[in-house]
């Protein structure tokens, strides 16, 4: 009977006119500079709340829609009646959709009071809602959540391994959370990890642990605390380099629960192979290890099962639910106008014209379009607008600038506190200082952690009215807008942005708890060559893992096999591929399970033949194979060969200590790199220095001995490199050059020169300092890694770094000594302090 009715109410024809009035409404309230040239009906709050009703029921995407749309709806007329506003908090109630319900009240919306004027059994069944929302903790509490999140809870208990797909706001990450919490709560030395993409998401969700677990739960995000180790119950949260590091450190490591944020990553070929890699050494030191995915809207999530132990009990499952409404937007030129520009409104996948825009002048160029678009309609804050590249997110904040204007209103002194922080940590002329003071600000993931948290707080409080942002809101950090401005999207440069990205990066319009709904804008779409597709349905997307993806079509293997043993610059996804294989062979694997994936049985010979003769012919310890993931043994043993017909002794070789180094000895080293393993430093010039490699080799010395980016960033200015690409080259050759690339093959170079110096004899050539932990937190000394395990940022490490005394703290004895020191007199940037003093509030 519900059913029939939840339909007829769909398919009414009064009812879909008040869903089109209501959106019309939403959208003109949110964007009040749109001129609105469509006819806005009626509304019967009785028959729509009627209608509404009877769709609260149904788990359908277009139902809670619906029903969102009439509850938010009602509840933001003003000409509404006290019983429609408080009949509409009823509906979300009904729906679970409590967020909505709190967003309302704080907001002034209804009257909680005026609930008792309820009919008794429509009060009866808002108990009885709030009821079925929630679930009963161990605390004695009651955890309200939605109908995807009781799901996914009840799942969770049932099985071992478990895949969930739903949209970005449906509160995934909140209840996974949850999920850890309780389970720290019910058992002893428990071992949990969370996964997650960035190290902008460990910090994130680091300091959502800390400030939620019990005080007798450890949280962890360095893997060279040494008290991750002890006994006791932990969280690690970490990204796959550092979950793998502390499994290299301790093979047997045990974990308990493992959850996979932003699962679509194992389709990556890079990271993805490694995050696979992590996966399985997990379940193989504990094969009862609860391993949860979550990925947003996928058609296949059960895909991410593949690999679970026979006897595991596994679930997947993909959820509509809608927890905040979007509307999807076509901005246009009108041909034969200067400054005007058409919108339609996607409605059933379709582009409906509702009106225009009127821009202050006629924009030229793509900077001083978007720029005009987001400033003409995002009149009332919460604007992320979408930039394929640094220099474009700059270049736009420039534009933005210029239309906003000089303002005689004092500047908040939180605005001013962030420039002084910027000032410190990244450099005094920072284009993004001035921007501020427009209201204006610009975020990219190469920034230092300290100025974009700040950023993101001040935006999330609508101190800054205008965010340019790149790639990094894929990538799971939480940052909700009203509005997201998006012009010919790519992820970087020129690479195109697919369909699934473009839904995931939509999805921060609008996010649960913050807003009722998300407008989604898209710029340009008439415009041939800048749209690979055009949105208009959202849909669900094919998983896919990178391992067997690879091996059905070996073409990528098979063309780095062919090479191989004779190019560095042979193909970087086939020697991932290669050295995952090896690894997996060297664990004891057969590799039937993973060959089986190729069909040609003359290719699996093949491969299994190049895999084992690899692994056979390895002089290193076998172990540097799984180690060092994704380099191959090939390319290991070419370095070993390199190191043995040099004729030079191995100390020769050695990486010294960044205190002492010299800096032509890391341009050799870099050079011997380049010439063996990898082009990921540059290719060799035919003549003349390799300027390149001097350049690199200088930069990690200086960032492992602790030098603030402000002296990097002086180093590379020159007048033909100006200081605006000399800061985002810097910080981006950190990111990429330094944390990963230089991590990832000094490391190995350091253990493959110890095997050259075993075969030698001499054991005073042996490394002596871990540097790969230096390259990633940029930091030499023992009490500033202390430190930064703690919690603390490498901007505020370095600041506070000239008053610490002594050099063997552990993170514990790091946290007592913040505690005990008075930084307030301490020259250094306010918000840095205050950094300092939320960590060291924390048990």
């Amino acid at each position: 009977m519900a059913g029939a009715a939840a339909v007829a109410a769909l398919e009414s024809g009064k009812f879909r006119e008040i869903l089109w009035a209501l959106r019309l409404r939403a959208i003109q309230t949110d964007l009040p500079k749109l001129n609105l040239q469509a006819e806005i009906p009626d509304v019967s709050w009785h028959f729509a709340l009627l209608c509404a009703s009877a769709l609260t029921s149904e788990p359908s995407e277009a139902s809670q829609i619906a029903v969102l749309r009439v509850a938010s709806g009602c509840l933001q007329d003003q000409g509404a009646r006290p019983e429609e506003r408080l009949a509409a908090t009823a509906l979300l109630e009904r729906d679970g959709n409590g967020l909505a319900v709190r967003l309302a009240e704080k907001q002034g919306l209804f009257d909680r009071s005026a609930s008792a004027s309820l009919p008794i059994a429509i009060e009866l069944e808002v108990i009885n809602s709030k009821l079925k929302h929630s679930i009963p903790l161990s605390t004695g509490e009651n955890l309200a959540v939605n109908g995807f999140q009781i799901e996914l809870w009840l799942d969770a208990k049932a099985n071992d391994w478990l895949s969930v797909s739903a949209p970005t706001s449906s509160g995934k990450s909140r209840i996974l959370r949850e999920w850890f919490l309780e389970q720290l709560r019910v058992h002893d030395d428990f071992s949990a990890a969370y996964i997650v993409p960035t190290r902008a998401l460990v910090e994130e969700v680091a300091a959502s642990f800390r400030a939620t677990v019990e005080k007798e739960t450890s949280v962890f995000m360095m893997p060279w605390d040494q008290s991750i180790h002890e006994t006791g119950n932990r969280v690690l949260v970490m990204t796959q380099e550092r979950l793998h590091l502390v499994q290299v450190a301790r093979p047997d490591f045990h974990v308990d629960l493992l959850f996979i944020d932003e699962a679509q990553g194992l389709g990556s070929a890079h990271r993805g192979i490694l995050l696979q890699q992590v996966i399985d050494r997990t379940v193989a030191a504990n094969p009862a290890t609860q391993v949860l995915f979550a990925s947003p809207m996928s058609q296949n999530p059960e895909l991410l099962l593949g690999d679970k132990p026979v006897f595991a009990r596994g679930s997947a499952f993909a959820s509509e639910t809608v927890t905040v409404n979007q509307n999807l937007f076509r901005i246009e030129h009108i041909p034969g106008t200067r400054s005007e520009r058409s919108v339609a409104l996607i409605h059933g996948g379709d582009a409906v014209p509702i009106g225009t825009v009127s821009l202050p002048s006629r924009p030229s160029g793509v900077y001083k379009t978007i720029a005009a678009i987001a400033q003409s309609l995002g009149s009332r804050g919460g604007n992320i607008i979408y930039a394929n590249t640094p220099n474009d997110a700059e270049k736009i904040s420039v534009e933005l600038c210029s239309l906003i204007g000089e303002t005689s209103a004092a500047l908040d002194p939180e605005i001013i506190e962030l420039q002084s922080l910027i000032a410190t940590a990244v450099h005094p002329d920072y284009a993004l200082i001035k921007a501020l003071n427009y209201g204006v600000a610009f975020h990219y993931g190469n920034m230092p952690l300290a100025v974009r948290a700040e950023i993101e707080r001040l935006f999330e409080e609508d101190r800054i009215a205008y965010l340019v942002c790149t790639s990094t809101l894929l990538e799971g950090v939480n940052l909700p807008c009203r509005n997201i401005f998006i012009r010919a999207p790519r992820k970087g440069q020129g690479n195109p942005m697919s369909e699934l990205d473009f839904w995931n990066l939509a999805g921060r319009a609008g996010r649960w708890g913050k807003e009722f709904q998300g407008n989604v804008i898209c710029i340009d779409t008439n415009k041939p060559g800048a749209w690979t597709h055009i949105p208009a349905v959202r849909g669900r997307f094919m998983l896919r893992r990178a391992v067997p993806s690879g091996l059905s079509d070996p073409t990528g293997l098979l063309e780095y096999l062919e090479t191989a043993e004779t190019s560095v610059d042979a193909n970087a996804d086939g020697e991932g591929l290669f050295s995952y294989l090896a690894a997996r062979f060297v664990s004891g694997s057969s590799l039937e399970h993973e060959l089986a994936s190729i069909e040609d049985e003359s290719v699996r010979k093949y491969v299994y033949a190049r895999i084992e003769l690899a692994v056979n012919e390895f002089e290193p310890p076998a172990s540097l194979i799984p180690k060092h993931a994704g380099i191959s043994p090939i390319a290991m043993m070419r370095l070993l060969k390199n190191f043995q017909e040099s004729g030079l002794p191995a100390k020769a070789l050695l990486i010294p200590k960044p205190a002492t180094a010299v800096k032509e000895r890391y341009k050799n080293v870099y050079a011997r790199l380049g010439a063996t393993m990898t082009t990921a430093f540059g290719h060799s010039p035919q003549t003349g220095e390799d300027k390149r490699k001097w350049q690199i080799a200088g930069l990690v010395i200086n960032w492992m001995n602790g030098m603030p980016l402000a002296p990097l960033i002086e180093q590379r200015k020159t007048e033909k490199y100006p200081l605006p690409r000399a800061i985002r080259d810097v910080m981006s050759d950190i990111e990429t050059v330094v944390r990963f690339q230089s991590a990832k093959y000094l490391a190995c170079y350091n253990d493959v020169l110890a095997t050259y110096a075993a075969q030698q004899g001499a054991t005073d050539a042996v490394p002596t300092f871990d540097v790969t932990m230096m390259l990633e937190l940029g930091v030499a000394r023992p009490s500033q890694v202390a430190l930064m395990s703690a919690g603390l940022s490498r901007t505020a490490t370095i600041a506070i770094s000239h008053l610490i005394v002594t050099e063997d703290w552990t993170t514990q004895e790091a946290l007592v000594w913040l505690r005990a020191t008075n930084f307030s007199a301490v020259e250094i940037p306010a918000a840095l302090k205050k950094e300092i003093e939320n960590l060291a509030r924390k048990d």
